[in-house]
């Protein structure tokens, strides 16, 4: 297994719902690291909740992290990140440097949907595109309206957003009907990046290993590899990925035939 990269997790101690204490961040770290987790996107999030988490904040937060580790000896390379959730003014605030990019380069945000809602957001990201930046929709089997509706989803990554889907969410999907389409997504190429987006050692833990193995063996190791290792060290490091065109739906004759 190659060294996976998390690329949404929240390790940023007292900062949004994530880990307590610095203390709490750094076995978290201990645990990715047992997980084959090398490289993360330590996070928290940018939203109306948390109005303090400026970028200057969030990047004082990840130095931190950084000593650390170094001191405890974790082996886990991390880079400071946001998850930002969209909303009416994300533009503005990302033109007024209010928004963290992914590892800090100015090359990719790290996207939620607002809590519950579905809203239309191929605009924004033919905007962010048009600026240089690639939106990353995390969590997107999540989003019942982008999981279960083709179309949105392939118009979502034909503008030039790229799909982050949760370890959970393979491992114990919320129901067969999703679990179904997110294997789905991923054999027709849709999923890009592979994230814990893990909060604490109790709440949604930052573990990928097994759901690592789950998609190898649904699109085989080379293609595994590219979602959960090499993709996620680009862009960590601001480099430009190239990701494949989703493949066309297979239809279910079965399911067709029997209604």
């Amino acid at each position: 297994m190659p060294p996976l990269v998390d690329i949404h997790v929240h390790l940023l101690a007292g900062l949004d719902d994530g880990p307590k204490t610095p203390e709490d961040a750094v076995e978290m770290c201990r645990r990715m690291v047992e997980e084959g987790i090398g490289f993360a996107a330590a996070g928290a999030h940018q939203n109306d909740e948390y109005p303090d988490n400026t970028p200057d904040r969030l990047r004082a937060a990840e130095k931190e992290l950084v000593e650390r580790l170094r001191t405890a000896g974790i082996p886990l390379k991390t880079k400071p990140s946001a998850e930002i959730m969209v909303g009416v003014n994300t533009l503005e605030q990302f033109g007024r440097g209010e928004l963290l990019t992914v590892g800090d380069t100015g090359r990719y945000v790290l996207v939620e949907m607002p809590h519950g809602l579905c809203v239309e957001m191929k605009w924004l990201v033919e905007e962010f595109v048009e600026r240089g930046v690639r939106p990353i929709l995390g969590h997107a089997e999540r989003v019942p309206e982008v999981l279960h509706d083709p179309g949105r989803a392939e118009g979502l990554i034909q503008a030039g957003c790229l799909f982050q889907v949760s370890s959970k969410s393979i491992t114990n999907p919320p129901s067969p009907e999703d679990g179904r389409a997110i294997k789905s997504w991923f054999k027709r190429r849709m999923v890009h990046l592979l994230g814990s987006d893990g909060h604490s050692l109790r709440r949604r833990p930052p573990v990928m290993k097994d759901a690592y193995r789950v998609v190898e063996k649904w699109v085989g190791a080379e293609e595994a590899e590219r979602i959960g290792s090499l993709t996620g060290q680009a862009v960590l490091e601001g480099r430009p990925v190239t990701v494949p065109k989703p493949l066309p739906a297979t239809r279910n004759w079965f399911a067709w035939l029997t209604g």
